[in-house]
């Protein structure tokens, strides 16, 4: 027979837990403890900062962030652990973590919508290698 204490204890714990991602939120933690070590040994300073790694994991969190299930959230974080581990045994070379990582990070930074002056066509030629060819309506 448990007493009223550890009753109390148990059920703060087990909110604890839902109300901060838990096992998702210690598994994050984790990550940012071995980012300085994969940022050194993979070489990456001069691609991106460690700071830029940080928000690109919290970024990678947080598209999951509606996963309630728990069976799923268990099965995101062995998939996120077997991917952390293949680059701390570098199983995993610097230009995988450069290509998945960093240079999506890098495009959605600098790509900046704006609106131009210029025709469709124009901008169609300019952006892409094949432009799309529309007609004019006279």
């Amino acid at each position: 027979m448990a007493s009223k204490l550890a009753r109390t204890v148990a059920g703060h714990a087990s909110s604890k837990e839902s109300q901060f991602g838990g096992k998702a939120r210690d598994f994050y933690h984790e990550i940012c403890r071995c980012l300085p070590f994969i940022h050194r040994i993979h070489k990456t300073e001069e691609v991106v900062t460690l700071a830029e790694l940080r928000r690109i994991v919290k970024g990678k969190f947080l598209e999951y962030k509606g996963v309630k299930d728990p069976r799923v959230v268990d099965l995101l974080i062995f998939k996120g652990r077997e991917e952390l581990e293949t680059y701390l045994m570098m199983h995993k070379q610097r230009h995988h973590l450069i290509t998945e990582y960093a240079e999506p990070y890098q495009l959605a930074k600098t790509t900046v919508k704006s609106t131009s002056t210029n025709s469709t066509f124009l901008d169609s030629f300019i952006s892409t290698a094949y432009p799309q060819i529309t007609q004019k309506n006279y």
